[in-house]
């Protein structure tokens, strides 16, 4: 009972934050930012999803070195058109439906180091939402890396590259005023390479099977009814899916699956070849619409 308790007034926080918001600024990057007391706790699959990441083999025991990271510039890490031509994608609730997220502008925080503003739009079937929030940094583990090239074509005495993982909490607000809106709120990882002044995204494992990256795992809350749902996306393979992946080198949408809303990734039919560029290209830049 505590605990649907402790569910039910987060809830009614996220509905009175969102609907203080009268006018058409209301999803802003100041409205976020001047809302500093407000965060919503880790809970859930974010909080399991960080979890079991700090007590792998991998960071089990390593020293949290984000506090002498914050000068560098993390904002361009999450824009979507930084890194690829066409949106991330997801699943949200049981059935995993697909989602998309498009993410268009990212902006450090002017009072607040650890902080990044999101402006950026959702996509489950036909529905689009706006969104905007927030994600602040809290942890950073420095490790060696290479550029992002194929290993195989890699120089022998190449020299490898300050590179680190990142965790981020975020919280995004759709649009209420739009149709099917909520919050989505959990944890960010993601492999990131330090420049001279920012932190670029860490792409040197592309090649590599089971590759993933800028992942966001944790929920969706509908402002209405309140019911929360997994929602997790990111770059290419996809954690705490369980018997949604049936891929080995490379992510398969298992047959049970497909029909929500994965026929057209499954079949390969939502690219197309550009005759200009002769590149394939996503073909429903939905982000683009109004």
């Amino acid at each position: 009972m505590g605990r649907m308790f402790a569910v039910a007034m987060l809830a009614v926080v996220w509905l009175f934050s969102v609907c203080a918001k009268e006018d058409k600024q209301a999803n802003t990057h100041q409205d976020v930012d001047s809302n500093k007391s407000y965060r919503p706790p880790q809970t859930g699959i974010g909080k399991e999803y960080l979890d079991s990441r700090l007590q792998s083999e991998e960071l089990s025991g390593r020293k949290n070195e984000l506090p002498l990271s914050l000068n560098y510039d993390y904002s361009s890490i999450w824009l979507t058109d930084t890194h690829n031509d066409y949106p991330q994608y997801g699943v949200i609730g049981v059935n995993y439906q697909r989602i998309e997220i498009y993410i268009g502008r990212v902006t450090k925080s002017k009072d607040r180091g650890d902080t990044y503003l999101v402006t950026g739009k959702s996509k489950v079937n036909d529905n689009i939402c706006d969104f905007s929030g927030e994600l602040k940094l809290i942890k950073l583990f420095y490790n060696d890396c290479y550029d992002d090239s194929d290993p195989d074509e890699r120089p022998k005495h190449a020299k490898p590259s300050k590179c680190a993982v990142l965790f981020a909490e975020y919280v995004f607000y759709e649009d209420a005023a739009q149709n099917h809106t909520g919050v989505f709120n959990g944890i960010m990882e993601c492999s990131v390479r330090a420049d001279k002044t920012k932190m670029l995204l860490d792409k040197s494992m592309y090649f590599a099977d089971g590759y993933s990256n800028r992942t966001f795992v944790g929920t969706w809350t509908d402002y209405k009814t309140k019911k929360s749902k997994r929602c997790i996306w990111g770059d290419y393979r996809l954690p705490f899916t369980p018997g949604f992946d049936c891929g080995d080198g490379e992510m398969i949408v298992c047959k049970e699956y497909v029909k929500y809303g994965w026929q057209s990734y499954h079949d390969g039919s939502e690219w197309e070849l550009n005759e200009k560029t002769k590149k394939v290209e996503y073909k429903n830049k939905w982000w683009l619409k109004k």
